[in-house]
């Protein structure tokens, strides 16, 4: 079969074709989404506060969704949005959206360059490259909010592409950036160094670049959620997934150790007793073959790699975790895709090559599609399916009346509102999600209908003419101003 070698020419414009096709669907979901509020207070609305704060040289207190204040690092050890936050002069309520978008580019972009180091043509890095872009992970991941792993598992092409060039300097950076993401990271990072070792083990120097990886991630993971996340008031977000498996970090890893079956049984099973959960987890099993599971399993030292991603998704209590949607899959999408193609690139026929990556292609585009459409698993139909006259409207509120109301709360007002209208005013010292925390003295309150009438005593206070006033209202959307102090 002929092999398929592009001039520069043609390569470069099917990659440029490629990352804008790319970057116009990832802006149609997630920009998309933002503008027309489908976007909410958690995660996207909180985080943009946070990079508020850090602006303004301060630490988050979480009372935008708590009643008490509690230091943000103990929800999550997340040091992105430190590094990120300047960008909000440039970007506003954009930002992390902007960046996510970028950073999933860029993911692509590190597994071409990966692939090319193997590929003896042209055609299959392409390939590689367009099948991850369409892998259900990153789709699902981009149709909810930001969350900072999706920037770190666009960093894992990059690290195995600096390690096999052998350019430890940049692999190291990559390390560290690595294990800033969130408390977990580094844990996932340690497996992946491990699992690296087998294809490296008759080379001594990146085996001890390796070997010091896995001992830095291994020592970070414990420091932070052991040490530094206790101190700061709390044991991490994450971990309240995994209380009913123990008290802290090692005690889940000891009833893990010691009660294998179990955990094993708990990984295919449904726990929470609800018949409607049935079938999550085997859904989502389902949809990883599809996208590229199925030949990870001829590369099992990649397999290894997945192990605290299979671990922290189907051992949690809840059962948004086990599925297909939101941001819970990402981290696998890499992982299939490059693991994929490395299966394929040991095949001696260029043709079997190429018939491989255009089924996997195809079956991923397959298994995508599924996931907005029709899944077991619960997702937000209208913030994923950009083939839908649904994603483009917002059939709850007028949402350009929504924007008005915006406009008219002064900057540097304190607000509590809606979920969906907090990534658009997080940016100000005083805000509070309506939903999460009403125990507050703010001054301006925009909320839906839905939450100005609910059955909550907290919102029925809103109707105390002696203490708010109606500002504007379409009936649908209501901006309240507090007139008694």
């Amino acid at each position: 079969m002929k092999e398929f070698f592009f001039t520069e020419r043609q390569k470069r414009g099917t990659l440029a074709i490629i990352f804008s096709v790319a970057g116009i669907l990832f802006c149609l979901i997630s920009i998309v989404n933002n503008y027309l509020f489908k976007t909410y207070a958690l995660d996207l609305g909180l985080y943009t506060h946070v990079m508020y704060d850090y602006m303004h040289f301060s630490f988050d207190d979480c009372t935008m969704f708590k009643p008490l204040p509690q230091n943000i690092l103990s929800d999550h050890f997340d040091l992105y949005l430190m590094i990120l936050s300047p960008l909000v002069l440039l970007f506003g309520s954009y930002t992390l959206l902007i960046v996510q978008i970028a950073a999933a580019l860029l993911g692509g972009w590190g597994i071409y360059k990966l692939t090319r180091l193997y590929a003896d043509d042209d055609l299959m890095p392409l390939l590689a490259v367009a099948t991850f872009f369409l892998s259900f992970g990153l789709i699902q991941a981009l149709a909810f909010d930001y969350h900072s792993n999706v920037l770190t598992a666009m960093m894992l092409p990059w690290l195995l592409y600096f390690i096999k060039k052998k350019s430890y300097g940049l692999s190291s950076l990559m390390v560290v950036l690595f294990v800033i993401g969130k408390e977990n990271m580094s844990l996932w990072l340690f497996f992946i160094t491990i699992g690296l070792m087998w294809d490296y083990r008759k080379d001594k120097k990146t085996i001890w670049h390796l070997l010091a990886y896995s001992l830095f991630s291994i020592t970070y993971f414990l420091l932070i959620n052991l040490v530094v996340m206790p101190r700061l008031g709390g044991s991490g977000g994450g971990f309240e997934r995994y209380a009913h498996l123990g008290s802290n970090y090692m005690e889940v890893a000891k009833n893990m150790l010691t009660h294998p079956v179990e955990m094993l049984r708990i990984l295919f099973y449904n726990t929470m007793g609800n018949p409607n959960n049935n079938g999550i987890k085997t859904e989502f099993y389902i949809c990883a073959l599809t996208s590229g599971m199925i030949f990870t399993l001829f590369k099992p030292n990649y397999l290894f790699m997945m192990l605290p991603l299979i671990a922290q998704k189907m051992l949690a209590i809840d059962c948004i975790f086990w599925g297909v949607s939101f941001q819970y899959s990402i981290e696998f999408m890499p992982i299939f895709v490059i693991s994929s193609f490395l299966v394929f690139f040991k095949l001696r026929k260029q043709a079997w090559r190429l018939i491989l990556a255009v089924l996997l292609l195809v079956s991923t585009l397959l298994t995508t599609f599924y996931t907005t459409r029709t899944p077991k698993a619960f997702f937000l139909y209208d913030q994923a399916n950009v083939i839908k006259k649904q994603h483009y409207r917002q059939d709850n509120f007028n949402a350009q009346y929504a924007r008005q109301l915006i406009r008219q709360i002064p900057k540097d007002a304190s607000v509590c509102a809606s979920s969906m209208f907090i990534p658009h005013l997080a940016l100000r010292r005083e805000i509070y999600d309506f939903e999460w925390n009403l125990k507050t003295d703010a001054c301006y309150y925009l909320v839906t209908k839905q939450n100005l009438y609910s059955d909550r005593e907290e919102a029925k206070q809103l109707s105390n003419q002696d203490e708010f006033e109606i500002v504007a209202s379409d009936s649908t959307v209501y901006l309240l101003h507090r007139i008694k102090e």
